[in-house]
């Protein structure tokens, strides 16, 4: 189902210049976090109410509502494969964790991958976002609190996956998951 793109003006602005990370938006003004010594900057970006900067030791992230940057350390051999920003909140996956950024309240909350979890498929809208894994399908939402996820069976293929009214549905050959941002979790469909 085609949906139209809006395009969400940022409230915050970032970048990074001379051993810092900056940010700057209507409300807070100015704000600075100093990058370690030999600190590589791998990316860095904003949209809507958050911005993102993903470094080679840390997570970055800032909240127009919180009005300051918020850290999370990567462990020693994590690597960054994917991010995106979203009006909302912003996620990271690296080979270890999945991250999400909720720029409502300018929090960092992390989802431990398995030791052989794979992530296979990533979707997303400005609502939520689902990660679809070998083992399990895996919810973000800025309001839910936290990732969710269910568990898929041996047997259990992904059959499709779709947006609806700012919902994300997930259908496999056994039910149908549905996510959004109203919800305290999945809801489940035979």
């Amino acid at each position: 189902m085609a949906q139209a793109v809006e395009m969400v003006p940022a409230e915050v602005t970032v970048w990074v210049e001379s051993g810092s990370a900056v940010a700057t938006s209507p409300l807070s003004g100015r704000r600075e976090i100093p990058l370690g010594v030999q600190e590589v900057v791998i990316s860095s970006g904003a949209s809507g109410l958050n911005g993102i900067v993903v470094t080679s030791r840390r997570l970055l992230g800032f909240s127009n509502r919180a009005l300051t940057w918020v850290k999370i350390e990567l462990g020693v051999n994590e690597k960054t494969f994917e991010r995106k920003i979203l009006p909302t909140f912003a996620l990271v996956r690296t080979n270890h964790n999945l991250y999400g950024f909720r720029g409502v309240n300018g929090l960092w909350l992390k989802e431990a991958l398995g030791v052989r979890e794979q992530v296979h498929r990533f979707y997303s809208n400005d609502y939520g976002a689902v990660f679809i894994t070998n083992e399990r399908v895996v919810g973000f939402t800025p309001l839910l609190g936290g990732f969710a996820s269910k568990p898929l069976n041996m047997h259990e293929q992904i059959v499709g996956v779709d947006n609806d009214n700012g919902l994300i549905l997930v259908s496999t050959t056994r039910r149908t998951l549905v996510l959004g941002s109203r919800l305290s979790g999945w809801e489940e469909f035979e």
